[in-house]
């Protein structure tokens, strides 16, 4: 049933696609790939290595002994064939992981996520679920792991949660490999912890990937929702974070960017929408294609808090982590058919989810629209854009089947083609797919 499901998606994708309609039968350079478990499976990251991909996902299972957590390795080949078997990892919520690669070969991977323990019976509510960070690093056969652990040892009568976010790898002065980081968030065990805010943390590791250093970033009474990416220049630590007050399904958030020196403070904390009220979420930042040009930061607006009128954001970041006056793009899967759109013109509920930098200077951002009336295949369908180096609209492209198309991860090749990684929902199975299209978002070459 479950590839009856996947072939009348991907025949649906294929026929909604107008770019198909001429589509050569020669084999093709572009391709869109499934990848199927006995249970759902969805996508978080996707890795280019030197031979190919590398995607991560997670899969739950409901058995007699409770939820099973696991979190999955896929590796494939250019043409996103799979290369041997699922490689799981039991008890983990992954949610971000980077390979380690020396003359061309891959040596480590490096996972962060989540695990959880349950205890029912504990008297204390907020320690029923008590979550750890934890980090697996692998060798470049995806064995041999080796599991360190981010939680609350301490005697407290309410536990601390520790959560997982991205992780990025540092170099010594020389290029070397020197370490990583793991960017995370953690809630204080106090009385009505539900409620607590999420606070930062960095978890510092040495070049032999053991813990070295800690350091946590209080912010009072609101709560951090970080990008799914972080990146390491020079000493300093740069990612996408929103600031919110959550209340139920009603955020009120805007954006900020921490630039924090390893080891140390921050050094820059630029931000955007801290004076008005809107919904501002950041969900990926990528460095430009030269370093020079800073980064690009892709997400979700919306003018309401409650997330209705939502668009695809874009803005750009100087090298030194300042947002960049009047930078920022808003998007409509509607409306934006030859340029962006005002802040809060919208006519579908548009989201975005990942960036990649384009060696043109641009950048490629892939998000969703939710299907209404006036457009979409059912569901949600993919929403991808090409803009300039300055966020001006180069071309905009949806695409989708009837069930939820939900990008996590995006990249460019060096022959400038784009891969996007994310999840296909189908009436409530969940798998991962990988797709790579040529420069112009076509499906045909």
């Amino acid at each position: 049933m479950r590839k009856i499901i996947l072939i009348i998606f991907a025949s649906s994708l294929l026929l909604t696609c107008k770019n198909l309609e001429n589509a050569d039968p020669a084999p093709r350079k572009t391709f869109i790939k499934f990848y199927e478990g006995i249970n759902s499976i969805t996508a978080t990251a996707v890795e280019k290595i030197p031979t190919g991909y590398v995607i991560l996902a997670n899969s739950n299972s409901v058995t007699e002994k409770g939820l099973q957590v696991k979190t999955i390795l896929i590796e494939t080949d250019e043409q996103g064939n799979r290369i041997g078997d699922f490689h799981f990892f039991d008890n983990i919520n992954s949610k971000n992981f980077k390979p380690i690669i020396n003359n061309g070969v891959v040596n480590n991977y490096v996972i962060v996520g989540d695990s959880t323990s349950i205890n029912p019976s504990e008297q204390q509510a907020a320690n029923v679920t008590i979550s750890s960070l934890v980090v697996i690093v692998l060798d470049g056969s995806f064995s041999k792991p080796k599991r360190k652990y981010l939680k609350d040892n301490s005697n407290k009568e309410i536990k601390d949660d520790f959560f997982a976010g991205s992780v990025s790898l540092t170099t010594d002065h020389d290029g070397n490999l020197d370490g990583a980081v793991v960017l995370g968030t953690f809630k204080e065990g106090v009385v009505n912890q539900q409620n607590a805010p999420e606070e930062q943390l960095l978890w510092g590791f040495n070049a032999s990937l053991d813990s070295a250093w800690l350091a946590k970033y209080p912010l009072l009474t609101n709560t951090y929702a970080n990008a799914r990416s972080m990146h390491y220049k020079n000493g300093n630590l740069i990612w996408a974070t929103a600031i919110a007050d959550v209340q139920g399904d009603f955020i009120s958030s805007y954006l900020a960017i921490p630039l924090v020196q390893e080891k140390s403070v921050p050094v820059n904390f630029s931000t955007i929408g801290a004076t008005t009220t809107q919904r501002f979420l950041p969900q990926d930042i990528k460095p430009a294609a030269s370093p020079a040009f800073g980064y690009g930061v892709v997400g979700t607006y919306s003018e309401n808090i409650d997330g209705s009128k939502a668009n695809l954001f874009f803005l750009r970041v100087a090298a030194n982590g300042t947002i960049i006056t009047d930078s920022d793009r808003y998007f409509d899967g509607i409306k934006s058919s030859n340029s962006d759109v005002a802040k809060g013109s919208s006519e579908i509920i548009d989201s975005g989810n990942a960036i990649a930098s384009t060696n043109d200077g641009g950048y490629f951002l892939a998000g969703t629209i939710s299907t209404n009336p006036l457009k979409g295949n059912g569901g949600k369908d993919l929403l991808l854009i090409k803009v300039n180096s300055l966020g001006d609209l180069v071309w905009i492209k949806t695409m989708g089947g009837t069930g939820d198309e939900v990008p996590v991860s995006a990249t460019e090749t060096d022959s400038g083609d784009l891969i996007v990684c994310g999840t296909n929902t189908l009436s409530g199975y969940a798998s991962v797919f990988l797709m790579r299209m040529d420069k112009n978002g076509e499906l045909k070459n």
